[in-house]
């Protein structure tokens, strides 16, 4: 299993630096990775074969081996593993008083309503088209989420300029997922006939 950082934490890592100095860089770094540990934890308790983990600033993306031939219940739960182990987090710095509880506690409720949004590559997405998403029209069912991802995360950043300079970090985190759902329905039918030719290979 490899493990790696995407390149755009860096610049992510700098402006949190910046606006709120080491502490809040360390906070949000180790609260990544409880999130991603969240996930690995859902993974293995599902039997699921991970192949990489890559930390990004809203959280991080496993790479899983035939992840759409687990059952819909693995799926779902493989989402909800991250924002479970951010919500324990959260509660933790809610309940038990220690120098710095309050950023802590701030950053995992951001962490959480980020990753809980109804849109792809986020988790509350990901759960979302696991349960909605039908054998028959999976290809149609997430051609349609991406969009949908597309569309929202757009209206998201025109919201957001108005609130600039304060909603810069919001606004780059939001260009960045609508990058990736756009270069995901891109390569959406390279994708799929990979999957089909898997499914070929074990049938």
């Amino acid at each position: 299993m490899r493990f790696r950082l995407h390149p755009i934490l860096l610049p992510v890592f700098i402006l949190l630096a910046v606006m709120g100095g080491l502490a809040a860089y360390a906070i949000v770094f180790g609260s990544l990775l409880i999130h991603e540990a969240g996930h690995l934890v859902a993974a293995k308790a599902n039997r699921m074969r991970v192949r990489s983990i890559t930390i990004l600033p809203y959280g991080g993306e496993l790479e899983i081996a035939g992840r759409a031939n687990h059952s819909r219940r693995a799926r779902v739960l493989l989402a909800l593993g991250g924002p479970f182990a951010t919500a324990l987090l959260l509660a933790a710095a809610l309940t038990v008083q220690f120098p710095g509880s309050l950023d802590v506690a701030r950053i995992q409720l951001l962490i959480l309503m980020v990753n809980l949004l109804p849109i792809l590559p986020l988790d509350g997405g990901q759960a979302l088209l696991a349960l909605a998403e039908r054998e028959e029209s999976r290809y149609f069912d997430h051609t349609a989420f991406l969009l949908f991802s597309i569309a929202f995360l757009m209206v998201g950043v025109a919201v957001l300029l108005a609130g600039l300079p304060e909603t810069a970090l919001l606004i780059s985190l939001a260009v960045f997922l609508c990058l990736q759902n756009i270069s995901v329905f891109r390569f959406r039918r390279y994708h799929r006939i990979y999957e089909q030719l898997k499914r070929n290979d074990l049938t």
